[in-house]
């Protein structure tokens, strides 16, 4: 009768599992540094039986857009965007992230 949440935001950043976890460190998901690492300690899509039945389209898009995007622009942020966060009713930077492109 006890009701149970798992706070993905808290999950994906446990030092136990992340080293360095507040770091943007894309090579952390490369087999060599995920070996060993719990398979629930990144659950962007849900885990079990319950995933998201998008998980595979939304992984292809994302790598798609950002193979675009990274052989052409340079992503830059403005110090201290993206700082302090909303909670409810999902967790997104309260300044929207602003973000300039770049041309190479």
């Amino acid at each position: 009768g006890t009701f149970v949440g798992v706070n993905t935001a808290y999950t994906h950043h446990m030092p136990e599992h992340w080293p360095n976890p507040d770091q943007f460190d894309p090579m952390r998901f490369t087999p060599e540094a995920s070996k060993g690492r719990h398979r629930f300690a990144w659950v962007p899509f849900g885990g079990g039986a319950h995933m998201c039945i998008g998980l595979h389209f939304a992984t292809m898009q994302i790598r798609i857009l950002m193979a675009q995007l990274l052989s052409r622009y340079r992503i830059e942020l403005a110090p201290g965007a993206g700082e302090d966060w909303q909670i409810f009713p999902i967790p997104k930077p309260k300044d929207g992230l602003p973000v300039t492109f770049q041309p190479i």
